[in-house]
């Protein structure tokens, strides 16, 4: 649900060598979710299925109150919004935006504001497991029905897998990921320590 290639800044993952070790680790799809960009799509398009990999292609969106997953047509996509323009853009687009590591110390989402929301990533594979479990707490005391992602956050090839989420169905395209992660059941997994 988290993972960056190349086209994100702070990732050194090629994505040749991002599919070949997807389907090394078992997993059966990924979300890119690079910074603010969605430049990787062209190449995913030429290899996914030399790999037998499902592919997502999100965005990782960086606002002044945290950063948010985004998933959609994201095409047109405008650059620069505040999250309350995010929020009803994603309204508008039947796109599906959630707060991303929202209690990391660096890059926090404004805490006022999750309530906002239905789905929060809870489980992120680069927080420190004190952040997962503020943000874990936090769904207990305040979450009423927030249902919860995980995401690697994977920045290079050993990251890849190591936290999850794991749906109930499967899942071959952006529209059925926002079927699913709106109507769906699933959850976060930690995979390795």
């Amino acid at each position: 649900m988290h993972v960056h290639t190349r086209f994100s800044p702070c990732s050194v993952i090629r994505i040749k060598n991002l599919l070949a070790r997807a389907r090394e680790t078992g997993i059966d799809g990924v979300c890119i979710t690079d910074h603010d960009t969605i430049a990787s799509k062209h190449e995913f398009e030429k290899l996914s299925d030399t790999y037998g990999i499902c592919f997502i292609i999100g965005m990782e969106y960086t606002t002044t109150k945290g950063d948010f997953l985004v998933f959609g047509t994201l095409e047109n996509i405008p650059r620069h919004m505040g999250i309350n323009s995010l929020i009803q853009w994603a309204q508008k687009e039947n796109a599906v935006v959630i707060p991303a590591h929202p209690f990391r110390k660096s890059r926090p989402v404004h805490l006022p504001i999750l309530r906002s929301f239905n789905i929060i990533e809870c489980l992120n594979g680069r927080n420190h497991d004190f952040e997962n479990e503020a943000c874990l707490q936090w769904i207990k005391e305040h979450g009423n029905g927030v249902k919860n992602i995980g995401g690697s956050d994977a920045h290079s090839l050993d990251e890849i897998g190591r936290i999850v989420t794991v749906f109930e169905n499967n899942i071959y395209s952006v529209e059925a990921l926002i079927s699913e992660l709106k109507y769906g059941k699933y959850a976060p997994m930690q995979r390795y320590d």
